[in-house]
């Protein structure tokens, strides 16, 4: 059982002028996150980049095709996926796929 998701999301005001086309999308973290160094937390959420080469460190979403399969990791050195946040590690079947590079992060004011 997963404790945390991701849902996509429609941005409006001066974030929604980030998201042209398909190039940039939204996902909102839902659910307890997992004790993480980034402090993620219910209600976070990301700006995702289609098409922008993952490197190491890059905080990326993967997915085997369907967004209930969504899940945020780390690029690690060796290029492999670490799951952060309580997300469940990518499995070899079905077949991870990177879907985007996180670009930025929205908050809450008064969450840590």
């Amino acid at each position: 059982m997963t404790l945390v998701s991701l849902e996509k999301i429609e941005m409006d005001g001066k974030a929604a002028q980030f998201a042209r086309g398909r190039e940039t999308f939204f996902l909102v973290l839902r659910g307890a996150a997992a004790p993480d160094p980034e402090h993620f937390s219910d209600g976070d959420v990301f700006a995702v980049a289609v098409g922008v080469d993952a490197e190491p460190g890059d905080l990326v979403v993967w997915w085997t095709g369907a967004e209930r399969t969504q899940a945020l990791a780390r690029v690690q050195d060796d290029l492999t996926l670490k799951p952060v946040a309580g997300f469940p590690a990518p499995t070899a079947h079905p077949t991870p796929a990177v879907r985007g590079v996180v670009v930025g992060r929205l908050r809450q004011l008064g969450a840590s």
